[in-house]
């Protein structure tokens, strides 16, 4: 959330805190947490990409499967959607950087679409994009809590920690496994500015600091799976308490 440094004034101090809420919530469409490496690796990204990317494509290979796995495709339309969003706004330079910002519209076209014609449509618009063949310059900028409902990513939530479990129990590829965590670090920090169920300045205090507590637990599991560090089960652990305090609190 973006510092609030209020100016003297009469009004009293909890005054101050409320309106300094205010702003962190509306004035900052931005990523809540600066993107760079710490948060998530570009390299890991784009290979996330590639494979949702793919897995799309061989979920639309007739009309017929389009509609059997119509809402897997949405997840992961949104998923790409996501962390071209975080390509676009990380401070490290990447092949997809310039194009991310079309990727992400292209992807969030995906989501809206509601025949087999308009999937493939935005499909190739899509691959375009990772090609750098897509015209226009879109705007980098965008509010994180438009990219997705909190209630949308609470099934990829699951499926991304599952998938950490799965890892745990019988490790495999460090650098695949390590992307789950990214994951959901990612989600975490959409997650972030929707609102809806928290009604109240505090509910919303404690809202937006349980998905930033979230994303830091998991894009250090994501580090420590990686290099196949033990802290890796811990910080995995930290992260699903946050969630599960969450859930307690707010039931999403």
């Amino acid at each position: 959330m973006k510092r609030c440094n209020p100016v003297p004034t009469i009004i009293g101090s909890g005054c101050i805190v409320v309106i300094c809420i205010l702003i962190g919530w509306t004035a900052n469409a931005a990523s809540p947490v600066k993107i760079n490496t710490e948060t998530a690796s570009p390299v890991d990204l784009t290979a996330e990409i590639d494979s949702l990317l793919t897995t799309i494509r061989e979920s639309t290979l007739t009309a017929e499967s389009y509609a059997e796995q119509h809402q897997q495709a949405k997840r992961n339309a949104i998923q790409i959607a996501i962390f071209a969003q975080t390509l676009a706004e990380h401070e490290t330079e990447s092949p997809l950087k310039k194009s991310a910002p079309g990727l992400r519209n292209a992807s969030l076209a995906l989501v809206r679409t509601t025949s087999y014609d308009e999937g493939m449509q935005s499909l190739a618009r899509m691959s375009e994009a990772m090609e750098g063949k897509l015209s226009g310059t879109p705007a980098v900028d965008i509010e994180w809590s438009k990219l997705a409902s909190a209630s949308t990513l609470m099934p990829i939530l699951k499926m991304r920690s599952e998938s950490i479990r799965r890892g745990f129990r019988r490790p495999k590829d460090p650098d695949v496994e390590s992307r789950n965590a990214t994951a959901i670090a990612l989600l975490a920090l959409v997650a972030h500015g929707d609102l809806h169920l928290a009604k109240t300045p505090a509910d919303r205090m404690v809202w937006q600091e349980t998905c930033l507590e979230l994303q830091g637990h998991m894009s250090r599991a994501a580090s420590a799976i990686k290099s196949r560090d033990s802290s890796a089960a811990d910080h995995f652990r930290l992260g699903m308490e946050a969630c599960d305090k969450c859930h307690q609190k707010f039931k999403p």
